[in-house]
């Protein structure tokens, strides 16, 4: 069995977001697994490398946030 070492309770989610970077140049589509109040783990729609710091835009907010992992489409953003 995996140790979950998440120091946040996370919540099951299923939300269409975007990942802005470089000043709104680049813009890559998402889909959020799931959140917690600290941080996100997306699944991007391609394979793409996510600039350290960016934003993601969900639910009619945007968050700064920066990429904690990333491994192929997977990744987890924690909120800055």
């Amino acid at each position: 069995m995996k140790n979950d070492r998440r120091k946040n309770a996370r919540n099951s989610d299923n939300t269409v977001a975007t990942i802005v970077a470089d000043a709104g140049l680049t813009r890559l589509s998402a889909l959020i697994l799931d959140r917690s109040r600290v941080g996100v783990q997306i699944r991007l729609q391609q394979d793409s490398i996510i600039p350290a710091d960016c934003c993601i835009l969900f639910d009619h907010r945007i968050e700064p946030c920066r990429v904690v992992w990333q491994a192929s489409r997977a990744a987890g953003l924690m909120f800055v």
